[in-house]
């Protein structure tokens, strides 16, 4: 499903990237060996190119690095990032991801998918059934799962004009079955991306106007860290508890 998602895309889109390749930020954040226990905290990354960090130019600007560091900071635990995420993986593609983690220690695993689904022509009730099952198998292995609905494909100017009115549409409703599913499986939803992407494109979207920036990950980052924290404090009660989240 990944290439045919990567060949829509380069159907849809106005400039579809030529490399798919990005940053590996796999590893330990935070605190060393010597100044803090043996067992950090895993964050595991799920999902498509935004959780991935496909856009990024280095690996600290990505998504899950950037994440890791204010994990590290915020929790004063060291933190294990392993990104199983790629770009233009579907709901489909994300179990694979799910199998791989199976012999990380649980902590926090965070889920970004959907934005490929909605450009497919397939059922969006096929995807928000997988999503569903991903969800439950994550938290009965022990996971804190954080749920980012789907993104809206709407707000990317890199788009064709018509994939953006129907890719809106679409995403709003998956990103609503995604919502239910936080709901019923008592995992925590975190912000996803809003109309600054589309007015601040040139400073938040890469050159392909699609895939965040490293500006634009910066600010994902910032909305979703607080729910990460509350994971988090799930996970440890003994930690500091959290700041309320900010919209």
């Amino acid at each position: 499903m990944r290439r045919l998602a990567r060949l829509y895309l380069h159907l849809l889109a106005h400039k579809p990237p030529a490399d798919w390749t990005a940053p590996v930020a796999d590893g330990r954040y935070g605190p060393s060996a010597d100044d803090a226990d043996d067992h950090p905290l895993t964050l595991l990354m799920l999902g498509d190119s935004l959780a991935q960090g496909f856009g990024a130019h280095r690996p600290e600007q990505t998504l899950g690095a950037l994440l890791a560091r204010g994990l590290a900071e915020g929790t004063g635990r060291p933190v294990l990032l392993r990104v199983h995420a790629r770009a233009g993986a579907t709901t489909a593609d994300v179990g694979r991801q799910v199998l791989r983690a199976a012999r990380l220690r649980p902590g926090i695993a965070v889920l970004i998918v959907g934005g490929n689904d909605v450009l497919l022509p397939a059922p969006l009730g096929r995807a928000a059934r997988r999503h569903a099952h991903l969800a439950r198998s994550l938290r009965e292995a022990g996971w804190q799962l954080v749920v980012v609905p789907c993104p809206d494909p709407g707000y990317a100017p890199g788009f064709r004009a018509p994939v953006r009115w129907i890719g809106h549409h679409r995403s709003t409703r998956l990103a609503r079955l995604h919502t239910r599913t936080v709901t019923r499986t008592d995992a925590h939803l975190a912000p996803t991306s809003g109309p600054e992407f589309h007015r601040r494109a040139a400073r938040l979207l890469g050159p392909d106007g699609i895939h965040p920036s490293p500006h634009g990950y910066a600010i994902h980052a910032t909305r979703m860290l607080p729910t990460l924290l509350t994971a988090a404090f799930h996970l440890a009660p003994s930690l500091p508890t959290p700041a309320p989240a900010t919209r």
